[in-house]
């Protein structure tokens, strides 16, 4: 096993790999990148009652004057630009040298009156946090790479090396075993990151390019490569620690082709500018470094760029406010799903995200050459409830009277705006027109929805005749308690048993009830609570004498009389005609 000889390292290296060691000792820590010193801090580790910080000293022997004059240098600059500023507890200073009972003394009397706890952590504590970490000092002071590199070798064969014409339950049980023992070799000499190794059935093409960057973990790295006709293998490398990537970047250099002019252009210049996502744009991969070793193909390909999951989870909630002529708040809708990334060149940023149904999704390009720019999709609405895609609905509808779209803190400060009045090509979408129409729609829904127990969601608008959408609309009116006013050409009615004579007058007043039900794409929805009336005021027989003589149970057939109004309305079960 490799070990550290501390004095005869090069001191830059050494305190890369103490600072390695702490880091991945703290896997939460961070190693702060300054603009200007680093104001007493080289690692620091988040408590909830306070910032553990670490000052990374490469002193191998008994420290001269000039080291601890550099000592003190960086405890002043910490307790003047760093104590006022940051919740601390403690204070650690670390150095491969096991300090003197002298020099704890002098640290005590340095860092003494502060109200923090301040340690001097020395050579036999790093050299026990060495000893459980071999593959780290395999890695810095022996030939870790190279043996990183042979067991990568090892997992591309993973699926092959397996029994032919084993049981089912051995077979099983050989895969899983060869799986698992590729995961724990290589998990076993790379320091800094896990691997998870999977062979699976399919084809590499086949499968979402997104599908296995979600993880409760950061996944740096995922790796494909096809086995057989039948089988790929899946390789996914997780960060064993918050710094992983800078302590071992990965580093790939792609040279993407696209033609002048054409849409793959315009992603890959929007990608360079604003950071927005890029798919399925050709290229050439002419180098990758780093880990994960032998996984370095190089040549042509398609390429997609992503932003990472849970990217800027930091951020503030954000909401799109659309404002009326009177610079009042018309609309807010709450942006899930949100995204953002910045410009490779340049200044610009890209944001994403959707309302909270998942209907209307935005995309904004920001601090462009130009002006902002602002992109709204409708996706399908089938399915959803009308409560939840109405507020999306209502907003695209009344882009053509606002005067600007606002991005702002959910319940708080606009960031910036999006649209402008002079901006015509909103206005002249043929969206709102379309929304119009479907608010309409979806306001009668939730009508019918506040009626029912039922779950009423959106139908499919192509199984869903104008007749029935008609109806739909009308009913929604009538359960407002509208009354409608409408004619009509003529009706058939069944004789009861009831005793009473028919009508004798010329005309009469007939009032007819029925059930009130909806049907939405061939599925029926009754409301038990209501009656639905329809009052015909002027009605005569088609025949004066099959009226006469008409026995219960036959059809008695009327005609409009010197009006054909009838009045339709719905009330509920029980109340009577007044």
């Amino acid at each position: 096993m490799t070990t550290v000889n501390w004095e005869r390292e090069p001191g830059e290296k050494v305190e890369e790999f103490v600072a390695a060691l702490l880091l991945l000792k703290h896997p939460h820590g961070n190693r702060p990148t300054p603009s200007r010193g680093d104001r007493g801090v080289d690692i620091r580790v988040w408590n909830p009652d306070g910032y553990d910080i670490y000052q990374v000293k490469r002193y191998s022997r008994a420290l001269t004057a000039k080291q601890a004059t550099s000592v003190e240098n960086s405890w002043d600059t910490f307790v003047a630009e760093t104590l006022p500023t940051l919740p601390v507890r403690s204070w650690t200073l670390v150095t491969p040298w096991e300090p003197s009972n002298e020099r704890l003394d002098w640290l005590q009397q340095l860092t003494a009156g502060h109200g923090i706890h301040t340690h001097w952590m020395g050579g036999s504590k790093l050299d026990g946090m060495a000893a459980e970490n071999p593959a780290l000092v395999e890695y810095f002071f022996g030939d870790g790479g190279q043996r990183l590199h042979r067991l990568m070798a090892d997992a591309l064969q993973g699926g092959r090396d397996v029994p032919q014409g084993a049981p089912g339950q051995d077979l099983l049980q050989a895969v899983i075993a060869r799986q698992r023992s590729l995961a724990a070799a290589l998990n076993e000499v790379d320091p800094f990151y896990r691997y998870e190794v999977q062979i699976r059935s399919g084809r590499v093409h086949e499968q979402a390019c997104d599908g296995d960057l979600h993880s409760p973990v950061p996944v740096a790295w995922v790796h494909y490569r096809q086995l057989d006709a039948d089988s790929y293998l899946l390789m996914r490398l997780l960060p064993r620690c918050a710094e992983s990537l800078r302590l071992r970047p990965i580093t790939t250099s792609v040279q993407l082709e696209v033609p002048v002019g054409s849409p793959e252009q315009q992603a890959v210049e929007d990608w360079l500018r604003y950071g927005a996502p890029f798919h399925d744009v050709p290229g050439i991969v002419t180098s990758v470094t780093g880990p994960p070793g032998l996984l370095r193909s190089t040549g042509p390909g398609r390429f997609s760029f992503m932003i990472p999951t849970g990217a800027g989870n930091d951020r503030p909630d954000l909401e799109i406010r659309m404002l009326a002529a009177d610079g009042t708040v018309a609309h807010t809708l709450d942006l899930v799903d949100v995204q953002i990334s910045r410009g490779v060149d340049g200044p610009g940023v890209w944001l994403s995200g959707t309302d909270r149904s998942g209907v209307l999704k935005f995309q904004v390009w920001l601090n462009g050459p130009d002006r902002n720019r602002v992109n709204m999709t409708l996706s399908s609405v089938v399915g959803k409830t009308s409560a939840d895609v109405l507020p999306a609905m209502q907003m695209v509808a009344d882009l053509p009277a606002t005067t600007g779209l606002v991005v702002a803190v959910r319940g708080g400060r606009p960031l910036t705006s999006l649209w402008r009045p002079e901006e015509s090509e909103v206005r002249a979408s043929p969206l709102p027109g379309m929304a119009r129409w479907t608010v309409t729609f979806l306001q009668a829904l939730l009508t019918v929805q506040a009626h029912t127990f039922h779950r009423v969601t959106i139908p499919d608008l192509d199984e869903v005749t104008p007749e029935q959408i008609g109806e739909l609309i009308q009913l929604a009116r009538l359960l407002r308690g509208e009354e409608v006013r409408t004619t009509w050409s003529q009706i058939t009615m069944t004789r009861g048993a009831s005793g009473d004579p028919p009508p004798t007058d010329p005309e009469f007043g007939v009032l007819l009830t029925s059930q009130v039900q909806v049907n939405l794409a061939g599925r029926q929805i009754v409301l038990d609570d209501f009656q639905r009336r329809v009052l015909y005021h002027h009605a005569r027989p088609a025949d004066p004498h099959a009226l006469a003589s008409a026995q219960p149970g036959d059809s008695i057939h009327l005609v409009p009389g010197s009006s054909a109004e009838a009045t339709i309305a719905v009330v509920p079960v029980g109340d009577h005609p007044g």
